[in-house]
């Protein structure tokens, strides 16, 4: 009997033990202001043009809440609504830190804003990232354009303009050094090259097909050696020499 007596009491005291464990775990997931997982520190990683304060600001957190229920997925989906923000991870440091590392859009075209004069930088995506911007060599100028809005976060009204920023900026054509895009006339897109070439690409329906083309040349001959590549006829190219 006293040997079972022991055996009762052991389990008693481990429940009791175990129920104060559950408790006070309980207590530091649910428990905003518990001090040992609290929030003390943002680290931010990887902006450029973007100020880590404004970051933080946007992000929504605030000092002292609980690391351990804030919401990362929220976190992010604020961070996103910055137009600079193309990409954007979300970590925890335990204890007291957020890490928020950050990929920047780059300036890569520039326009006239269509109601008014001040100038509005592009970045990748066709996301309008400044209304008072200075054009630079490196950046193509677009003309006939057209945006969702006015203003910073405004983007292009066709998607296809956006994948063709994509190929002669950073893509498969980005050696050309293409200067300007003309979309004045949506029948006959234009695109000319800082050694002067002129290439015609015709309708925008068929555009991103045609620089496929231009593609497939630019690895056979050297563009810069004539003046004007008309595509704009289907799978026969007119190469005008200089």
């Amino acid at each position: 009997m006293k040997e079972g007596t022991f055996w009762r009491g052991s389990a008693i005291l481990v429940f009791a033990v175990g129920g104060v464990l559950i408790t006070a775990a309980a207590i530091a997931l649910c428990t905003p202001w518990f001090g040992f997982v609290d929030l003390r520190e943002v680290v931010v990683i990887g902006n450029h043009h973007t100020t880590a304060p404004n970051l933080v600001s946007l992000s929504g957190v605030r000092r002292g809440q609980s690391l351990l229920t804030l919401s990362l997925g929220r976190v992010t989906k604020n961070l996103l609504r910055h137009p600079r923000i193309k990409s954007v991870r979300v970590g925890r440091r335990l204890p007291h830190t957020l890490t928020i590392q950050v990929q920047e859009r780059e300036e890569v075209a520039w326009m006239v804003d269509p109601s008014g004069d001040s100038c509005l930088a592009l970045g990748e995506g066709g996301v309008v990232l400044s209304t008072d911007c200075t054009p630079s060599a490196a950046m193509i100028e677009l003309r006939g354009a057209r945006i969702s809005g006015s203003g910073a976060g405004a983007v292009l009204l066709d998607s296809a303009v956006g994948e063709l920023l994509h190929v002669l900026h950073d893509g498969v054509l980005a050696s050309l050094d293409t200067q300007l895009i003309d979309l004045e006339d949506p029948d006959s897109i234009e695109v000319k090259t800082e050694s002067g070439l002129r290439v015609l690409l015709g309708e925008m329906d068929d555009v991103l097909l045609r620089l496929d083309s231009l593609a497939a040349l630019s690895r056979s001959l050297d563009v810069a050696d004539y003046e004007v590549i008309d595509l704009r006829f289907g799978g026969e190219a007119t190469l005008v020499p200089r």
